[in-house]
């Protein structure tokens, strides 16, 4: 396979821990993702892996995430075949090759110029399919998407690294700019956004943790008609099983402690 000698700076390259966890599971016994343009883009890069020192727990972790989200966007979809996915904070993820969505959905890809020329480089085009740079707090970038077609906003791995103030803006506007939807994304406890800046791929991306959200439901006051559906963790998921069983234990304990049980959740909102 020709490799691509890809220009990466300290941030970007920290994409690739996402992209190699992906292709790790793709290469697995029993993928749970099962991710195979993470494999072709993974191998097309001129880079040394084993230097990231991947770990099989935390590329099940991010397999088992990005299932769930896939199966949500996924039923949006298919209520609403029309529908515009707007996919925040994309990095190096090749979701949209992945579901693979009709083409009467219209896709947008954004994150910041450097990391989205990267993408685009890196990736095929296809029709449907659009990538924006820019930052997200840059609200300019919201007249290139259309405004009047129901919308699944995904926002994975993304609204921790900003304050509650910032997100909150966001939101806000999301929520009054587009007619109908779903918001999903990840979230973290305030206790938890402060054990995770501990965390090996926290350290490694260079960038804090920041917003941690207590309670679910006080998302519902930030703008009207918002209502949250659902706050999922990892424990729930039959595929912990795929995890060492050192791993399994510790999801135990965590599962039957109230404070580790929620340290990161999956959330679902209507709008």
């Amino acid at each position: 396979m020709e490799t691509k000698p890809a220009q990466f700076t300290a941030e970007t390259e920290n994409l690739l821990i996402a992209l190699y966890s992906r292709a790790h599971d793709a290469k697995s016994a029993k993928p749970i993702l099962n991710d195979r343009m993470a494999i072709t883009v993974s191998e097309s890069i001129e880079y040394d892996y084993a230097k990231l020192k991947i770990r099989d727990d935390d590329a099940i972790s991010l397999a088992i995430r990005g299932e769930l989200i896939d199966g949500w966007i996924r039923s949006f979809l298919d209520t609403h075949p029309d529908a515009v996915v707007l996919h925040l904070g994309t990095g190096l993820d090749g979701r949209v090759h992945r579901m693979d969505p009709p083409a009467s959905v219209e896709w947008y890809d954004l994150d910041l110029p450097e990391i989205a020329a990267l993408y685009a480089q890196l990736f095929p085009e296809r029709e449907h399919h659009h990538v924006i740079g820019s930052s997200v707090m840059d609200l300019k970038w919201l007249e290139q998407v259309p405004t009047d077609r129901p919308t699944v906003i995904v926002a994975e791995g993304l609204l921790v690294y900003f304050t509650e103030e910032e997100v909150k803006g966001l939101i806000r506007k999301l929520f009054s700019v587009f007619p109908s939807g779903q918001l999903i994304f990840d979230a973290y406890t305030p206790f938890s956004v402060k054990a995770m800046n501990k965390h090996w791929t926290v350290k490694a991306s260079g960038k804090r943790f920041v917003w941690g959200l207590a309670e679910p439901a006080s998302l519902e006051q930030w703008h009207p008609g918002v209502k949250h559906h659902d706050a999922w963790t990892f424990f729930g998921s039959p595929y912990i099983a795929h995890m060492p069983w050192t791993s399994r234990v510790v999801c135990k304990i965590m599962n039957a402690i109230p404070a580790l049980r929620h340290y990161n959740r999956v959330m679902r909102y209507s709008f």
